[in-house]
């Protein structure tokens, strides 16, 4: 029953999570069109601003709330009340540094887009506590569709306003509306009438606080380097730099995401059993693998075809960032479900130690690699952070989990084969690309796509069948693709 629930709610989830964030990348590079790097360089120094702080103040609520073994309404109220005053912090803070930082930048531009991304996380602070009944039940369909349509709403508004005025504001609307969207509808899902109250803070912030550390670090190591490279490069370097990361890296997350917050709520429930816990881990961790890596291995060998599709010859610089930043985006998929596991066995800490090293790896990294090679080196310095990054978890599960790196490896290597014989393919059909017409490079693009994908396919089953049926993501999807349709074959035999 777990493992149904499980499966349905992370297709539901990452469906529309892959959706909502293609959207936001459909829209980014619509409204790049409009944009030079330059100006697209400096949203992504506000938005960087936003970014830390609300790393800086991150409060996990709806983790503590999940791990409670009952939740009372004191927790709820208390969950509101803080949510609402990090909100109403974040915002002021924003306020607060918007000259400051439109000094350091000589972009008095900065000072309104800085002040108005404030917005975001004061609506984020309202939104309704009791959605996370729905995350304890391991429901995500009414977050899902909650999330999709923010994200369609907030892509169609942006759109509209690129297209009419050019302006940069328009990449605003895709950071400001889907928190506005979505605060109004939890309370439709999730009905609750906003009480102010502070009585459990301390029990919830004893979990939270790790949580917080952990998240505040790993900002300060993803997201610094945007400062670092603006402040060193300049804005258009960084607009390079932040849109081909963009590309190489959020659709992978938007499908790893939904995927490891589904798979915490479900380790919770098992957490006591050592065997069972390690392999639904690592059945979760295939599985992150399996729907990640060729996503990755595509942006990386179609980068070209794609960014001059996509964005047009003023943004080609932006092709070796994806290539660089896709094979490290794929292998860090071994490192997502980290996350869940550690706080299913309540070890938060392990997460604030994961990023405080891989924090102390990744700016000097980025720093040194801008300094000496520009802006090449700054992405091979995230590249080789990351690795880093994916390295150290998997030997932190090792030790605290048990689970060896060769059987972490065992369990992820066809995915890893099948995603050699899909870049053979994908290689071999960029001699496609030869006709300059639009239609021509969008049918040798999408022929590619399904192709790669149907290698890639056919090569993971092939191998699993090789290895003698082992359990996995094959297996674990297999059987339940047979489970749904057992019961259409048995009414179709009467």
């Amino acid at each position: 029953m777990l493992a149904n629930k499980v499966f349905r709610s992370s297709a539901i989830f990452a469906s529309a999570r892959l959706v909502g964030r293609g959207l936001d990348i459909l829209a980014a590079l619509v409204i790049a069109r409009f944009l030079t790097p330059a100006d697209f360089g400096m949203v992504m120094i506000a938005l960087a601003t936003l970014m830390v702080l609300e790393a800086a103040t991150e409060l996990p609520i709806v983790d503590a709330l999940i791990r409670e073994k009952e939740v009372r309404p004191g927790d709820v109220d208390t969950g509101f009340t803080l949510s609402f005053l990090r909100g109403t912090i974040i915002a002021g803070a924003m306020l607060a540094l918007s000259v400051p930082i439109s000094i350091i930048y000589d972009d008095q531009r900065l000072i309104l887009l800085i002040a108005l991304l404030g917005l975001a996380p004061f609506i984020t602070g309202l939104r309704s506590p009791m959605m996370v009944m729905f995350a304890r039940e391991v429901n995500y369909a009414p977050t899902a569709t909650i999330d999709l349509i923010a994200r369609m709403t907030s892509f169609a508004t942006a759109v509209v306003i690129a297209w009419q005025t050019g302006s940069y504001f328009s990449l605003l609307i895709v950071s400001i509306m889907p928190p506005m969207v979505i605060t109004a509808l939890t309370y439709i899902w999730a009905p609750y009438r906003p009480r102010f109250s502070l009585l459990n803070w301390s029990r919830l912030l004893t979990f939270a606080g790790w949580m917080s550390i952990s998240r505040a670090l790993a900002t300060v190591s993803q997201e610094g380097d945007r400062f670092l490279i603006g402040g060193v490069l300049g804005k258009a370097p960084l607009g390079f730099f932040s849109m081909g990361r963009s590309v190489a890296t959020t659709a992978s997350w938007a499908i790893g995401m939904p995927l490891v917050s589904v798979m915490y709520p479900s380790l919770v429930k098992i957490r006591e059993n050592t065997e069972r816990l390690q392999q639904s881990y690592l059945r979760g961790q295939s599985m992150v693998a399996a729907a990640i890596m060729p996503i990755s291995v595509f942006l990386m060998l179609m980068a070209e075809p794609l960014v001059r599709l996509g964005l047009g010859e003023k943004w080609l610089a932006v092709v070796p960032v994806i290539q660089i930043l896709a094979p490290a985006s794929a292998l860090a998929t071994l490192a997502m479900p980290t996350q869940a596991l550690l706080l299913a066995l309540e070890k938060p800490h392990q997460l604030a130690k994961r990023e405080m090293l891989a924090a102390l790896i990744a700016i000097p990294a980025v720093v040194i690699g801008a300094i000496t090679f520009g802006l090449m080196g700054a992405v091979i310095g995230r590249a080789l952070a990351n690795i880093f990054h994916t390295a150290l978890s998997v030997e932190i599960i090792v030790r605290v989990a048990g689970i060896s790196w060769r059987r972490q490896f065992l369990f992820v290597w066809r995915s890893i084969a099948a995603n050699g014989a899909m870049a053979l393919f994908l290689y071999e059909s960029l001699s496609w690309f030869n006709d300059a017409s639009v239609a021509s490079e969008i049918l040798s693009i999408a022929l590619a796509g399904a192709g790669g994908l149907a290698v890639y396919g056919v090569t993971h089953l092939a191998l699993w069948l090789l290895s003698g049926r082992p359990s996995g993501a094959e297996e674990y999807i297999v059987s339940r693709l047979l489970a749904q349709m057992a019961p259409k074959l048995a009414r179709s035999s009467n």
